[in-house]
């Protein structure tokens, strides 16, 4: 498969850009482009930006991470192994916050609208990404780009898939672009299979 990567980046008492940008190229992706919020647009302007970018390559998946995201070994060969489950999809995930978390291993959809959380890490289609453009690209709001983009795939009936276990993890204290310090169960994965694990073999075997 052919990717285009985008990493949001605001500023943060303590950066982790360096650690998920080496941790991208670790796993496969050695190109991608960053996308700062150097004027407090909000993550949601920041997020638009990175996904108008992506749409004008030519590629297979497109891929958006936040600067606090880390991935396991062999990311990249797994998804291009398992995207795109059941369809029309909207994103596939392989960051898996707690509440999402299954017992059983694999992909699993998480239609939730207004109330989808965990937009930490996400694997979009091209045609459900320039969809997202058509229909959200107008909308001014400084955050809540996983509320958005999930409301918007209910509304047009597209599919929303985490995987379990989680095959990304969020690093940071907070939200990057709000300064928030507050770490719950929503903003992490209880069961990520770690930076050095292989994303196959544990898929595999369930752990």
């Amino acid at each position: 498969m052919h990717w285009a990567v985008a990493v949001t980046t605001a500023p943060r008492p303590k950066s982790t850009l360096e650690r998920t940008l080496a941790g991208l190229r670790r796993t496969g992706w050695a190109e991608y482009r960053v996308f700062e919020d150097t004027t407090r647009a909000g993550a949601w302007r920041t997020w638009l930006a990175a996904l108008r970018e992506l749409t004008t390559q030519q590629a297979d998946a497109y891929l958006i991470c936040q600067d606090d995201a880390v991935f396991c070994r062999g990311l990249r060969n797994y998804l291009e192994k398992t995207l795109w489950p059941a369809g029309p999809v909207a994103l596939c995930s392989p960051y898996c916050p707690t509440p999402y978390k299954r017992t059983q291993c694999g992909w699993h959809e998480e239609n939730r609208g207004w109330n989808l959380v965990g937009a930490v890490c996400w694997t979009i289609p091209p045609e459900s990404g320039k969809a997202i453009l058509a229909a959200l690209d107008h909308v001014e709001a400084e955050r809540q780009v996983d509320a958005r983009v999930g409301q918007w795939a209910t509304e047009t009936g597209r599919s929303v898939w985490y995987h379990t276990p989680s095959l990304v993890q969020h690093i940071g204290s907070g939200n990057s672009a709000l300064g928030d310090p507050l770490v719950i169960d929503l903003r992490t994965a209880t069961d990520f299979i770690g930076e050095h694990s292989s994303a196959s073999q544990k898929a595999k075997d369930g752990d």
